[in-house]
């Protein structure tokens, strides 16, 4: 809720500064106080999403990836990121088995412990990344009671540093704990692996021995494809199971259309925060969209009712007074079965999305977000 409400915050910040910066030219005075402006608001959000990561709430957009690649592609930057005294080795694991994550969280995991590990060895030292399959028969062989029996991929990143002491071993995942002198460390880059390594379904393990290093290991769950044509006995397995219902999020492309411009497009702008609706409606309108705006659910439905629906899109807040986004989605619907929709929040898609019924397409963009990133998500749903 914090998160959510420090988003909303920091929308209207960027927004306002995006404004300015729009008639803004290099040359002038101003100019470096608004992008001073722009950056640190960016922090903060970096912050906040670093606190979402750690309560399992932030947005992620899981891919199948096969972490080769992925250490592979990374390798580059965590060697410059380590130093000259630090030495990385990558030991691949072979044939290693797919995996569903976000690629970019994925890479702040890894990231954070690598630089960590370099931190730990003041005077340098070897990082070792190191990927392997651990078979379901092999899981038990680790000690772990609340490990599944089932395939993994394990990646550990181990470091020849000064260790962690047992005494505080259970608080290192802890939000704000730091070892770190003060202005060193926010004690946030281990809460956010740990939360990213949850949310993907997976588990993590430190194991420390003082004066020798530390390894964290990994343990991914093994990415199955289920095959669209099942035999008939699945088919009747599957039909007997309780149905869930699951919105479809619309993905968003990464390639950015050419053309961001609003075509006379009529956006309907839902948003109970005034700074970040005004915010919102004049970057739309700068892009040449025509905007109505609403400040809840129930006035969206009242003046659709007024412009006979003739509305191209949506784009709504999740939480709001009186009828929330969920509850507009699933009105509007109703009477306009196929009106393109785009949820903004500071929450992530699962937090609101079971409140949604079954095969309910929508786009989503979170908070808080430039006015570029608006354009292109507005664009691209409009396109699809």
């Amino acid at each position: 809720g914090i998160a959510h409400d420090f988003n909303n915050v920091l929308t209207a910040i960027l927004r306002s500064a995006d404004h300015l910066l729009l008639s803004a030219r290099p040359a002038d005075a101003t100019f470096a106080d608004l992008m001073e402006i722009k950056r640190n608001a960016n922090r903060a959000a970096v912050l906040v999403r670093q606190l979402l990561a750690f309560s399992r709430k932030q947005t992620m957009r899981p891919t199948v990836l096969n972490l080769t690649d992925v250490i592979g592609d990374l390798r580059m930057l965590v060697d410059r990121m380590t130093g000259t005294n630090v030495k990385v080795e990558v030991d691949y694991g072979r044939d290693l088995w797919p995996v569903k994550t976000d690629l970019g969280q994925f890479e702040q995991v890894l990231l954070n412990l690598a630089v960590n590990a370099r931190d730990a060895m003041p005077a340098g030292g070897i990082i070792t990344l190191r990927t392997r399959n651990l078979p379901a028969s092999e899981v038990a062989a680790l000690g772990r009671r609340e490990l599944p029996e089932e395939d993994f991929v394990m990646v550990e990143v181990s470091d020849q540093g000064t260790g962690i002491p047992p005494e505080i071993m259970d608080k290192i995942f802890e939000p704000f704990f730091t070892t770190k002198d003060v202005g060193k460390g926010t004690g946030l880059g281990l809460s956010m692996v740990y939360g990213i390594v949850k949310q993907s379904g997976g588990y993590i393990y430190p194991e420390s021995e003082i004066g020798s290093g530390t390894t964290f290991r990994i343990l991914l769950p093994r990415h199955v494809d289920i095959p669209e044509t099942q035999d008939e006995d699945a088919s009747a397995a599957q039909s007997a199971a309780p149905a869930r219902s699951e919105p479809v999020a619309v993905p968003m492309p990464r390639a950015e259309p050419a053309d961001l411009t609003g075509d006379s497009a009529v956006v309907l702008l839902v948003e109970d925060e005034e700074a970040v609706r005004r915010g919102g409606k004049r970057m739309l309108e700068t892009r040449g969209y025509t905007v109505h705006e609403a400040g809840s659910g129930i006035e969206a439905l009242e003046i659709m009712d007024e412009l006979d629906g003739a509305v191209d899109i949506v784009v709504s807040d999740v939480v709001m007074p009186e009828m929330d986004g969920p509850t507009l989605l699933r009105e509007l619907r109703k009477t306009y079965p196929d009106l393109k929709f785009i949820f903004v929040s500071g929450y992530a898609e699962d937090a609101f999305a079971r409140n949604l019924p079954a095969d309910a397409k929508f786009g989503f963009l979170p908070k808080p977000f430039s006015l570029k990133q608006l354009a292109v998500a507005v664009r691209e749903m409009l396109d699809s």
